[in-house]
């Protein structure tokens, strides 16, 4: 479609269209990289909980503090970059989070102090605020839409992934150096890690054509209404949308933050035994992801986030039965919450899809780091206040995560088979 003076309309512009095959591997490439580097910086904190304890000198609980400050931190970032990414670009942002990724990690992988380690969580924090929101936009503007719930739940599945490769390196690193030197190692390894990303996307990653598109559109929409602000129907629903992910979020972060500390603390794994069953849950947690997402191009998104849901609120059930049973019994029981919170399969695509290309990477940020301040930061800490240091107590409350998503994706309007265009 082309205006009288022959000039490529924004609405002409879209996902399926825009990219060569090259640019669109590249994109979809340096989008499962830095879900994976997401997530590794995410998880460093949660499985050596009790080796940065010690190394600290310092209450399990005061650990999990940084985590809730370190997600709190991510509501800014996704602001922040949100911002940045919708104003100056895709690749631009992509860089500079992950630079700081790197920094924060290398710098504590040295500290000793506290504090100053605290600090550095908090700058990690504020720079993971940027990977969602940038990562879903850069893969909703360039990949076609009748298998994007698929691929999308796949991209989702990176972040888990992540949680598996940072469990798999500091099980190696404290394993063979132990436990102080260990996670310090750990975390330096994978800040220089993202260094080379951060480099390697300077060079090779493509900036979205379609953000290139909405930026040079004209600032009124083709009926004349201004496009500057989003309507009243759009905030509503970004609401339901928000609450729908901090249910999930709430869901997955009971299983993140306490089912390490779980297995060692309260059934009495060793760590070579504890690190082989999250591995496990790991797999099924991404295996749930992918019939999630897979099961969203047919039903819809809606349907496919209330099947998960109830699936979480019944595996989350099941534990809070069983896991007082037998070590064996309670490792089984744990299953349940490592598949509880499915509905990540459907929601990083049905976010990215929800919000227009003009403040996608804003609306996408926003939703899923408020979200996730909420409830992977405040939930777990008051959980764990709740039942009062109960680790199997603290865990199965995340029940009341799968059911707040459950509730929540009700009224969140449909958005599969959405043409994504410079416009839309």
């Amino acid at each position: 479609m082309t205006t009288q003076t022959g000039r490529v309309t924004a609405a002409a512009v879209t996902a399926a269209s825009a990219y060569t095959p090259r640019q669109r591997r590249l994109i979809l490439a340096f989008a499962i990289v830095g879900a994976l580097i997401e997530s590794m910086e995410l998880n460093l904190l949660s499985f050596p909980l009790r080796d940065l304890a010690a190394s600290f000198s310092v209450s399990s609980q005061a650990v999990v503090g940084v985590i809730t400050l370190q997600s709190l931190a991510s509501i800014a970032g996704g602001f922040l970059f949100g911002w940045l990414a919708d104003r100056y670009g895709r690749r631009l942002t992509y860089v500079t989070f992950t630079g700081l990724y790197s920094v924060a990690a290398v710098a504590g992988g040295f500290i000793t102090d506290f504090e100053l380690f605290t600090a550095t969580r908090v700058v990690a924090g504020l720079a993971m605020g940027g990977a969602f929101g940038v990562i879903f936009s850069m893969f909703a503007e360039s990949w076609k839409s009748p298998k994007r719930g698929l691929m999308g739940s796949v991209l989702q599945g990176m972040f888990i992934a992540g949680t598996l490769i940072t469990q798999l390196v500091l099980y190696t690193t404290i394993s063979a150096l132990g436990s102080d030197s260990g996670w310090r190692s750990g975390f330096i390894g994978i800040g220089l890690g993202c260094l080379l990303i951060a480099a390697a996307a300077a060079i090779w990653l493509p900036e979205s054509k379609v953000w290139q598109a909405a930026r040079s559109a004209p600032s009124v929409s083709a009926d004349g209404a201004p496009r500057g602000r989003p309507d009243a129907a759009l905030v509503r629903g970004g609401l339901f949308l928000t609450l729908c992910t901090t249910g999930v979020f709430a869901a997955s972060y009971s299983y993140i933050t306490f089912a390490p500390t779980f297995l060692r603390e309260v059934v009495g794994a060793d760590l070579a035994t504890s690190t082989l069953v999250l591995t496990l849950g790991t797999l099924l947690g991404i295996a749930s992801y992918v019939v999630a997402g897979a099961a969203s191009d047919r039903v819809g998104r809606r349907k496919a986030t209330l099947g998960a849901g109830v699936v979480g609120v019944l595996g989350f059930g099941a534990f809070a039965l069983l896991a007082s049973g037998s070590p064996l019994l309670a490792i089984i029981a744990l299953m349940g919450p490592a598949i509880g919170y499915a509905g990540f399969g459907v929601l990083g695509t049905w976010i990215s899809e929800y919000y227009p290309t003009r403040f996608r990477a804003f609306g996408s940020g926003a939703t899923y780091y408020v979200a996730r301040g909420v409830g992977s930061g405040l939930f777990p800490l008051a959980t764990l206040s709740f039942a009062g240091g109960d680790l199997r107590y603290a865990l199965a409350l995340g029940g009341i995560g799968a059911i707040v998503g459950l509730i929540g994706c009700q009224f969140v309007p449909e958005t599969v088979n959405k043409i994504i265009s410079a416009d839309q």
